[in-house]
C-alpha cells in the first residue's frame, strides 16, 4: 500500500522535472523519456495497490473469521454462561457485526502505515524544493491526527450505546419470529409489534447519533486537510512569484498538494474512526469470550468412565424428569455422552444435512428414525429452524441426527412426544435393534419404550448415582 501511494506522489514529481527538462528547453526527446518513466511509475502503481488490496482484504477476513470463530466456540460450549442471560440475537450480532468491525482494524496496520509514508515522502520532495514547505508538510500529519482524536471523543461512546441497541434489536427480532406462532395463538402480535417498535426506534436513533458523530469527525479531517493543502499551495505560489522556485517546481509543489490531501485527512480519520468502532465492538467480544462458565469443568475421563460402566446396559427407560440429573449429564464429555434436548434446533438446509456429512450414514439414521415418510426426504429443505417441517418430522429429523453421531452413551429426553403411538412404536423397536450393546437411556413414560426396555430406573435413583460418581465435577 505504501509503494502505490507513493508512486501516486511520484506523477508530480515525474511531471515537474519534465517541464524543467523537456517542455522549457524544447527538447521533445526527453519528453519521450519521461512520458517512458511515466508509465512505469503508473505500472508499479497498478501492481502496488492490486496486491495491497488483495493481501489486505484477505487479512481482513482471516482477521474476522478468526473472531467468529472464537465467538462461535464460546456460545457452544457445553459449560455454558454464568450470570446474565444472554439472547440468541444479541450473541448472533457479536459473532457477526462486531467481529467484522474488529476484522476492519486491520486497516490500522496498513493504511495509516502508507499514510505516514506518504506525508514523508512528500516532505523529502517538498525539501528538494523549500525547506519550509518540507517542514510545515511534516507537520500536519500530527495537527490532523490531534484534530481527529478529540473530535472522535462522542464517537466513541455512541459506537458503544449503537451496538447495544442494535444487538437489543436483534435479540427481540429473532425472539419473535422463533415464538410467531405461539404469539398469534395468545393474540399477542399488537403487543410484541409495539415492543418491537420501541427498541427498533432506539437502534435507529443511536445508530443515528453515531453516524452523525463519524460525519462531524469526517468532516474536521477533511476540512482541516483541505486549507492545509490548500496553503501550502499558496506558499508555494508565492515563492514562485518571488522566483525562489522554477515554473517545474511549482507544478511540484501544486501536484503533491493534490496528492497529499487524501494521505493528510485518512490519516487522521483511520486512527480515529476506524478505532472507535473497533473497540466498541471489541470490548463486547472480550465480554463474551471472558465471561465465566456456568459449569466450571466436565467430568475427567476416570469418572466418565466409571459413571458408563455403572449404567445398565442396553436401553434403560427412567422413569419421572430430574432438572438436577440431566444438568449432571450434561457435564459428561460430549465425545461420549450425547444429551439430546427435547426441542432440538434444525439449521436451514436439507434434512441430510442436518442429519451427518456422510450422505450414507445420514440415509440409514433416517431410516432409523422412520423419516421415509417426509416428501423428498433427505434432500426436502427443512427452513430456518425447521419450520417447513411439521413438529414430528422436526422430532424424527434431530433424533437421526443423535442416531448418526452414535456416541456411546445416548441419552434422548421425551424424544417421540410428536408422533402418533404407532411410528412412536417402529422408532422404539428400531432404536432397540440399532444400538443393541449400547447405553441408551430414554427420559420417557410411553408404553412404548417400556415395551423394548432392557432395564428400568427411576430418574431419582439415577440422579444418586450421578451424584455420587460426579461429586466435585461441578465448580
Amino acid at each position: 500500500m505504501a509503494v502505490g501511494f507513493l508512486c501516486n506522489g511520484l506523477t508530480p514529481v515525474v511531471v515537474g522535472r519534465a517541464v524543467d527538462d523537456a517542455i522549457a528547453t524544447g527538447r521533445l526527446n526527453r519528453l519521450w523519456l519521461w512520458i517512458g518513466v511515466l508509465a512505469c511509475v503508473f505500472l508499479v502503481a497498478m501492481v502496488a495497490n492490486w496486491t495491497a488490496r488483495f493481501m489486505l482484504v484477505r487479512s481482513q477476513q482471516l482477521v474476522s473469521h478468526d473472531l467468529r470463530t472464537a465467538v462461535t466456540d464460546r456460545i457452544q460450549d457445553p459449560r455454558g454462561f454464568a450470570g446474565r442471560e444472554r439472547t440468541a440475537g444479541g450473541l448472533l450480532s457479536i459473532a457477526s457485526s462486531d467481529t467484522t468491525r474488529v476484522g476492519d482494524i486491520v486497516m490500522m496496520t496498513v493504511m495509516p502505515v502508507a499514510e505516514a509514508a506518504a506525508i514523508t515522502y512528500g516532505a523529502a520532495m517538498m525539501f528538494t524544493i523549500n525547506p519550509w514547505l518540507s517542514l510545515a508538510t511534516l507537520v500536519g500529519g500530527p495537527v490532523l491526527v490531534i484534530v481527529a482524536l478529540r473530535v472522535a471523543r462522542p464517537l466513541q461512546r455512541r459506537s458503544v450505546a449503537r451496538q447495544q441497541a442494535i444487538a437489543q434489536a436483534a435479540a427481540t427480532a429473532t425472539d419473535v419470529v422463533q415464538g410467531l406462532r405461539i404469539l398469534k395463538g395468545l393474540g399477542a402480535i399488537v403487543t410484541v409489534r409495539r415492543r418491537y417498535d420501541e427498541v427498533s426506534d432506539d437502534a435507529y436513533r443511536k445508530t443515528v447519533h453515531a453516524d452523525a458523530a463519524e460525519a462531524r469527525l469526517n468532516g474536521a479531517t477533511e476540512a482541516t486537510g483541505a486549507v492545509f493543502v490548500s496553503t501550502l499551495g499558496l506558499a508555494a505560489g508565492a515563492l514562485a512569484l518571488a522566483g525562489h522556485v522554477t515554473i517545474g517546481e511549482l507544478i511540484t509543489v501544486v501536484g503533491l498538494t493534490q496528492f497529499l490531501v487524501v494521505p493528510m485527512t485518512m490519516f487522521g480519520r483511520n486512527i480515529a474512526s476506524r478505532w472507535a468502532s473497533a473497540e466498541a465492538s471489541g470490548r463486547r467480544i472480550r465480554e463474551v469470550l471472558g465471561a465465566d462458565f456456568e459449569r466450571v469443568s466436565e467430568a475427567d475421563a476416570a469418572t466418565t468412565e466409571r459413571f458408563i460402566r455403572a449404567l445398565p446396559s442396553g436401553l434403560t427407560v427412567v422413569d419421572g424428569t430430574d432438572p438436577e440429573l440431566i444438568r449432571l449429564l450434561e457435564s459428561l464429555p460430549r465425545t461420549r455422552v450425547a444429551v439430546v434436548p427435547h426441542a432440538a434446533d434444525l439449521f436451514d438446509g436439507s434434512v441430510a444435512d442436518n442429519v451427518h456429512p456422510d450422505r450414507a450414514t445420514a440415509e440409514h439414521a433416517l431410516r432409523v428414525a422412520c423419516c421415509d415418510d417426509i416428501p423428498d426426504s433427505p434432500d426436502k429443505r427443512v427452513g430456518e429452524s425447521g419450520r417447513m417441517l411439521s413438529g414430528g418430522q422436526r422430532q424424527r429429523v434431530a433424533l437421526a441426527r443423535a442416531i448418526a453421531f452414535d456416541p456411546e452413551v445416548l441419552v434422548l429426553q421425551d424424544p417421540t412426544t410428536a408422533v402418533d403411538s404407532v411410528t412412536e412404536q417402529n422408532l422404539a423397536d428400531n432404536i432397540a435393534r440399532e444400538r443393541a450393546g449400547k447405553t441408551t437411556i430414554v427420559v420417557n413414560q410411553a408404553p412404548a419404550w417400556n415395551a423394548v426396555a432392557d432395564a428400568r430406573l427411576t430418574a431419582r435413583r439415577l440422579r444418586e448415582t450421578a451424584e455420587g460418581l460426579l461429586v466435585g465435577v461441578e465448580g
